[in-house]
């Protein structure tokens, strides 16, 4: 290689640096260091082969506690259940993940209560009866 040609090299791989470092410093503001220490915790306790429970992964970022309901509607339901899910509407993953977190069992939304032999209604705080099952955040109904 010519000095002609090292000296271009050595240029390009100098500015790739710099704009590299220019991109860094712009997202170092958006990095929440407690949050990126906490994923950092979860990955090393995941690669541990450590079960980590669904309440602390970030795909309940929105609700911590939504987790639990939706164990709890998964332990008390059969596999092929169809169950309809009464849940804010917004966020909209409350939704796709009662579907993900409760799959093989079919979750259909409100207005579709006729397809379904229980109602699972998070933040529900009636009185039980023999058709209401109290569950941590809120009520699984039988239909």
């Amino acid at each position: 290689m010519t000095s002609e040609g090292r000296a271009l090299s050595v240029a390009r791989r100098a500015v790739a640096a710099v704009l590299l470092l220019v991109v860094a410093g712009s997202m170092a503001r958006t990095v929440a260091l407690d949050e990126a220490a906490r994923r950092w915790r979860l990955l090393r306790r995941a690669i541990a082969g450590e079960r980590v429970p669904a309440g602390e992964t970030t795909g309940f970022w929105f609700d911590s506690s939504y987790a639990r309901f939706l164990e709890e509607v998964r332990r008390r339901t059969p596999k092929d259940a169809t169950i309809a899910i009464v849940v804010p509407s917004w966020p909209d993953v409350y939704v796709y993940q009662a579907a993900y977190q409760l799959a093989p069992r079919r979750v259909v939304e409100p207005g579709r209560e006729g397809e379904a032999g229980f109602v699972a209604a998070y933040g529900y705080q009636g009185a039980p009866n023999a058709s209401v099952i109290p569950i941590p955040g809120g009520a699984l109904f039988r239909r």
